[in-house]
């Protein structure tokens, strides 16, 4: 009879634990650094084993080829786009979009190009974990040769060149790929990077939060002034954003810069409110142990998405 239940308790287990992961079941969190930061705050690791192998259901990749005017003279570009599996051109469905910022020393390819991250993003969509999304990587050098940079020119381009292209092409929330369109769809827009493509992220708030609902910076802290002069404008943005940030621990070299200044914004309870509400907070802050490394970004994302990213 024992030998009976326990055959059956295994069963009921093998069944939980399969049903769980179709049902996009979220691993317990493996690293809790509330102590470190005197914050709450949660970094999940999910199963690589499983995240990263080859999903039955992948997405696909798209290089795109286009010219950009907004510069001394034309500079021709391109970026990839990240569609989930079964997207259909012709179909109804509508995706959210995340538009990514490499870090220093990398590219547009670097994220979107690396297999395993593909397969995990194939597989947080498989699991129910993530929405259907869309990933959009451009770079921010307009002359990647020398690695020119012009931080109000590239949001011009951003908004009027990368977001028109990609939005008049693809089935994001923007039902039109102007202004209007654009500000309609904002709470299904996300602007994120890591390390240099973090402190874009972060200059880009005040240029981009017409457009953008949430913004999501990854070990890399920059100048947050632009977030307090939006508050304190009292714009009808004042209260209409989320940013969720994170950085890896004490081997990231961006662990005591991020981690200062969330200390700083969680003290600021004028202008920020800390939790993992996103609509009754404004910020939050994923403390995990990794290294400083573009690819990291995967399981930042995996993060945000549990916690509710879109959905």
């Amino acid at each position: 009879m024992k030998r009976i239940l326990s055959l059956l308790l295994t069963m009921f287990v093998l069944l939980f634990t399969v049903t769980a992961i179709a049902q996009g079941y979220t691993e317990p969190a493996l690293y809790n650094a509330s102590d470190a930061l005197g914050l709450e705050t949660l970094y999940r690791l999910y199963d690589r084993s499983y995240y990263e192998e080859v999903s039955g259901q992948p997405g696909t990749v798209i290089r795109i080829k286009y010219t950009s005017e907004v510069y001394d003279k034309p500079y021709k570009r391109s970026l990839n786009v990240y569609l989930p599996y079964g997207y259909d051109e012709s179909g109804t469905e509508r995706y959210p979009v995340i538009y990514f910022f490499h870090g220093r020393g990398c590219d547009q390819d670097t994220l979107i190009g690396n297999p395993q991250t593909r397969n995990a993003f194939d597989n947080m969509i498989a699991t129910g974990i993530a929405k259907p999304f869309i990933l959009v990587t451009p770079t921010y050098y307009y002359d990647v040769r020398h690695n020119l940079y012009d931080i109000d020119l590239f949001a011009k381009e951003l908004r009027t060149e990368i977001m028109p292209l990609i939005e008049g092409t693809y089935r994001t929330y923007a039902y039109t790929a102007d202004d209007e369109g654009f500000r309609a769809s904002r709470n299904m827009r996300a602007i994120s990077g890591f390390s240099m493509g973090s402190m874009t992220t972060m200059v880009l708030f005040d240029k981009m939060v017409d457009y953008s609902y949430y913004f999501l910076p990854f070990s890399g802290a920059g100048d947050w002034s632009n977030v307090l002069n939006v508050i304190d404008s009292k714009s009808e943005y004042a209260d209409e954003f989320f940013i969720y940030m994170a950085c890896g621990g004490e081997e990231d070299s961006a662990y005591e810069g991020c981690v200062n200044l969330v200390k700083t914004m969680a003290a600021d309870t004028t202008h920020f409110s800390y939790g993992h509400d996103w609509v009754e907070d404004n910020f939050y802050f994923c403390l995990s142990d990794n290294i400083h490394q573009d690819l990291t970004s995967r399981y930042y994302l995996y993060n945000a998405f549990a916690d509710g990213l879109f959905q």
